[in-house]
């Protein structure tokens, strides 16, 4: 059965868990999934420094591999970085770690969008019309029978005790993604962990952050691992247990896919 890996708001920087990378990496070889994906906010406040240490992380990944940025991925509103933040705001991530910034990823079953949703002044998560066409048009152009994935950053569906700034108008886009045929959509932002199904069907896993000591409600360290077959999705969340030095099991679900129901 193919799986993924779902990484997300590893924030190399000043609240980075230098202990947890060799424990991800080590779990990474081990389950040697068909893909990894990296939902935003590598760095915690874009320095190059931080985007050095994100870059000597990814590299160690041998699985195909699909990252976006995060809004921590913009060089923070000070008087030395303001204008490269409205001018070239991505210039660091796509030096360090990948250009273009929207990017697929096509793997066993499944074809993967990664779809950049930051802006450099206003919160929350935006799709330009640009952006829309160019993903209606790879949607439209992928393999007919391949379980079709969006990462974005924010989130477009929030279940928690509280709610950072989240996705604009979540409504249209989930409605764009359904009629181009979207079954599942990763973010992060949060770092709380967790999955739903909307009315359309398409399933919506937020991971938590992976390598920060930025976690919130309790939730600890953790990634999620996502499995699925012609019937069903299922996603695990892995959380950080200390003294197992391991992620372990903690919360799962399972979906039936849309094109099952359909």
């Amino acid at each position: 059965m193919p799986t993924l890996v779902h990484l997300s708001d590893m924030h190399f920087g000043q609240h980075h868990v230098a202990q947890l990378d060799a424990v991800v990496l080590r779990e990474l070889a081990a389950l040697n999934p068909d893909g990894v994906i990296v939902s935003g906010d590598l760095t915690m406040r874009a320095r190059h420094t931080e985007f050095a240490q994100a870059r000597a992380f990814l590299a160690q990944i041998t699985q195909p591999l699909l990252t976006i940025p995060g809004n921590h991925d913009q060089p923070i509103l000070s008087p030395r970085d303001w204008l490269e933040r409205l001018t070239h705001q991505y210039a660091r991530y796509e030096k360090y770690v990948c250009a273009p910034i929207d990017a697929t990823l096509t793997g066993v079953g499944f074809f993967a969008l990664g779809l950049n949703d930051n802006h450099p002044l206003a919160p929350g998560g935006f799709w330009s019309h640009a952006q829309r066409a160019w993903v209606a048009q790879q949607l439209d152009d992928a393999p007919r029978a391949a379980l079709k994935i969006i990462a974005t950053h924010h989130q477009l569906a929030w279940e928690g005790k509280a709610r950072p700034a989240g996705f604009w108008f979540p409504a249209r886009a989930l409605a764009l993604l359904a009629r181009h045929g979207v079954e599942l959509v990763l973010n992060g932002h949060t770092h709380v962990p967790g999955a739903l199904q909307t009315p359309h069907g398409i399933v919506i896993v937020r991971a938590g952050t992976a390598l920060s000591g930025r976690t919130r409600h309790g939730n600890g360290n953790a990634y999620n691992v996502i499995t699925y077959d012609e019937k069903q999705i299922s996603v695990f969340v892995r959380r950080y247990d200390a003294h197992a030095d391991a992620f372990v099991a903690a919360r799962a679900f399972t979906f039936p896919r849309r094109q099952a129901k359909d």
